[in-house]
C-alpha cells in the first residue's frame, strides 16, 4: 500500500513536472513541497487498545517518512467494540471513525446506507495475497469487497472435559452422546441461535447464497429435515441442553454437570479457567461420517465512506491485518490470524484453541451478506426456537416448515 500511495505521489509530481516545462523560462517554479497533517480516528474493542495504538504509532511515523506532502501522521485510537461501531457509525456517519470494524454479517446494512468505502481491486488483491479466498470472501456483499478481515468469527468448536471424554470419543458425536456421563448433560450447544444452530443445516448439506448467487438456497433440502427431525429427538433425550451463555456453561463444565460444549473460540479463557487440568479443545466432531460444519465469518476493518484520507485510511487498515502485526495481535491479545501462513507459527500451534478454530476453518461454511437478507436471522429462529421448545418435531412437519423459510427468505432478496 504504501508503495503505491508513494507512486501516486510520484505520478503527481511528473504531471507537475510536464507542466512546468510547458511555462516561460522566466518564471520561477517553486521546489518547496506544501505539506499537511493527517489525522485519522480509529475505533476498535478495548481488549484491542494497546495493541492497536502500537501499531497505528508505529504506522505514523512510517507513513509520514514515506510521503513528501506529509508534516506529521497521528491516529487517535478510540474504545468502541465491533458490536456496536456498526450502528453508531450509521446513526451518524459523519462522526463516526475513519476506520472502525464490524463483524461481516453487518455489511448488508453498511454498504445499503452507502456508509462504508468499497475496496479498489488493486487493494483487493493485496488483501487478498494476506487472507486468502475464504476470508476474503466473506468482506464481499452484492458483488463487491469492503473489508480488511483480522478475526475469525467462526461460529463453534469443541470444549470438554478430559474426565469424562477421551481424544478419540470426541471425534464423533453419536459416540459422545451415547456414552453415559452419570447423569451429566453430554453435550451443551446454543441451538436457539440461528447463527450456531447452521451447523446443522450445513452438515445436512444445506447451501445459502454460495459466491454471493442469490438463487442458492437449499435450507429446505430432505436432508435438512431428517438432521433437524434427529436433533429434536436428542433435545427431548436431553442429550443436548441448549445455552447462548459463556458465563452459564462455564459454571455447568466445572461444576461437573456438563461433559461437553460447542462455543466459539473467543471465549476459550472462560472454559479454561472453568476446567483447568482438565480442559480439552477440539474441531468439531464427525456424525454418520460427516464432519460437522459451522457458519464462519469474520471481523473486519472497514473504511467511513466520508473520511477525509482514503489513501491513509487504506493504509493505515492493510498495516494492521499484515502478518507481522496479526502475530503481535495473538501475542499480545490471543486473538486467532486470519493469515494462513502463520498457522504454522510455533506460538500459535502451541495453543489448542487456536489449532482447533484453524482446523475447523476447512469445515465452514461462509455467511455471505446480500441486500435483503438481514431478516434470515429472525426468520430462521423460529424454527430453532420451536424446536427447541417441544413446539417443531417429526420429519413431516419440519420440512414444510423449511419449505415456508426459503419461501420467505427467497422473498426477502428479490429471487
Amino acid at each position: 500500500m504504501k508503495r503505491r500511495i508513494l507512486a501516486l505521489s510520484l505520478a503527481a509530481a511528473m504531471v507537475v513536472g510536464a507542466l512546468a516545462s510547458c511555462t516561460a523560462k522566466t518564471e520561477e517554479v517553486s521546489s518547496v513541497v506544501e505539506t499537511r497533517d493527517v489525522k485519522l480516528t480509529l475505533w476498535g474493542s478495548e481488549n484491542d487498545q494497546a495493541f492497536l495504538k502500537e501499531v497505528a504509532s508505529a504506522w505514523a511515523t512510517q507513513y509520514a517518512a514515506d510521503n513528501a506532502d506529509v508534516a506529521s501522521a497521528t491516529v487517535d485510537v478510540q474504545i468502541k467494540g465491533e458490536d456496536v461501531a456498526g450502528q453508531d457509525a450509521l446513526n451518524d456517519i459523519e462522526a463516526a471513525a475513519d476506520i472502525f470494524g464490524v463483524a461481516n454479517d453487518q455489511l448488508a446494512g453498511l454498504t445499503a446506507a452507502n456508509a462504508i468505502y468499497q475496496m479498489p481491486d488493486s487493494v483487493v488483491s493485496d488483501i487478498k495475497a494476506v487472507v486468502g479466498d475464504s476470508f476474503l470472501s466473506s468482506t464481499m456483499c452484492d458483488g463487491n469487497y469492503y473489508g480488511f478481515p483480522y478475526a475469525p468469527n467462526t461460529a463453534e468448536i469443541l470444549f470438554y472435559n478430559k474426565e469424562m471424554y477421551t481424544e478419540d470419543e470426541v471425534k464423533d458425536l453419536q459416540t459422545m452422546l451415547d456414552k453415559d456421563l452419570g447423569g451429566a448433560t453430554n453435550l451443551i450447544a446454543d441451538i436457539n441461535s440461528a447463527w450456531n444452530s447452521m451447523t446443522w443445516f450445513a452438515t445436512a448439506g444445506a447451501e445459502l447464497y454460495t459466491g454471493g448467487d442469490k438463487t442458492v438456497n437449499t435450507m429446505n433440502k430432505p436432508e435438512v429435515a431428517t438432521m433437524l427431525d434427529w436433533l429434536s429427538q436428542q433435545i427431548a433425550a436431553k442429550k443436548i441442553v441448549d445455552t447462548d451463555s459463556n458465563t452459564d456453561a462455564a459454571a455447568l463444565l466445572k461444576d461437573g454437570k456438563a461433559g461437553a460444549l460447542f462455543y466459539g473460540a473467543w471465549s476459550k479463557d472462560a472454559f479454561k479457567e472453568a476446567l483447568g487440568d482438565n480442559y480439552g479443545v477440539a474441531e468439531l466432531p464427525s456424525l454418520n461420517g460427516t464432519h460437522l460444519k459451522c457458519f464462519g465469518g469474520n471481523k473486519m476493518l472497514v473504511l467511513n465512506a466520508t473520511t477525509k484520507e482514503p489513501e491513509a485510511a487504506l493504509s493505515l487498515a492493510q498495516a494492521i491485518i499484515s502478518e507481522e502485526n496479526q502475530l503481535k495481535r495473538f501475542q499480545m491479545v490471543g486473538q486467532t490470524p486470519t493469515a494462513p501462513a502463520l498457522a504454522s507459527n510455533a506460538d500459535i500451534a502451541a495453543d489448542p484453541a487456536v489449532a482447533a478454530e484453524v482446523a475447523q476453518g476447512g469445515y465452514t461454511v461462509t455467511n455471505q451478506p446480500l441486500t435483503g437478507t438481514a431478516d434470515y436471522w429472525t426468520l430462521e429462529a423460529a424454527i430453532v426456537t420451536d424446536l427447541y421448545a417441544g413446539k417443531l418435531s417429526g420429519v413431516e412437519n419440519i420440512q414444510a416448515a423449511l419449505d415456508t423459510l426459503v419461501q420467505n427468505m427467497q422473498a426477502n432478496v428479490g429471487a
